[in-house]
């Protein structure tokens, strides 16, 4: 075979290669991130630790399109999957927004990076390093936005159920 032709069809090999390997990756839908959202009566902030107090009982999840997942997880079942797998918040702490109502002036609000969650009674306490903003000592109605960029999801898992992401499946697939 002559070089030319040799060259060719190896051009004509790597084309095929890399075709096929563009349309597997293409076949391979993304998992939605998704949002968690936790809301508390009050929220107080001493020495590192924020305190949700009167906390919901479950952590809302939603997605953008074109999923649009929403839905909710209790937060003890939250918490628990905060350590699971290669992509947990464990390994790498989401950044949330602390938004506190104000019931007289405009609402506040931090930008902070959370880790160490825990449950005492009705409060969720969180370790936090504040980004960006003040958090207040105390405040009254406030909700956490939690980023699920890197949400507790192990990529390998898949029921096959539709309308899920993997995290959503994980918490629900044995309850």
């Amino acid at each position: 075979m002559s070089v030319m032709r040799t060259s060719a069809v190896f051009a004509a090999a790597v084309l095929c290669a890399t075709a096929v390997y563009f349309v597997r990756a293409q076949a391979q839908p993304k998992a939605p991130a998704v949002e968690f959202v936790q809301s508390a009566k009050n929220i107080s902030f001493k020495d590192g630790i924020l305190t949700l107090q009167d906390v919901s009982p479950v952590t809302a999840f939603f997605s953008d399109r074109p999923e649009r997942i929403v839905g909710h997880v209790r937060n003890d079942m939250f918490l628990k999957e905060w350590n699971e797998g290669k992509n947990s918040f464990k390994s790498d702490p989401p950044n949330a927004v602390l938004s506190i109502f104000n019931e007289k002036a405009r609402p506040t609000g931090a930008v902070v990076v959370l880790s160490n969650p825990r449950l005492s009674g009705n409060n969720l306490l969180y370790d936090v390093r504040t980004l960006k903003g003040t958090l207040p000592v105390a405040g009254g109605e406030s909700t956490l936005f939690i980023d699920g960029g890197a949400s507790p999801c192990d990529p390998q898992f898949d029921r096959g159920d539709p309308g899920y992401p993997c995290w959503a499946q994980q918490a629900f697939a044995t309850r």
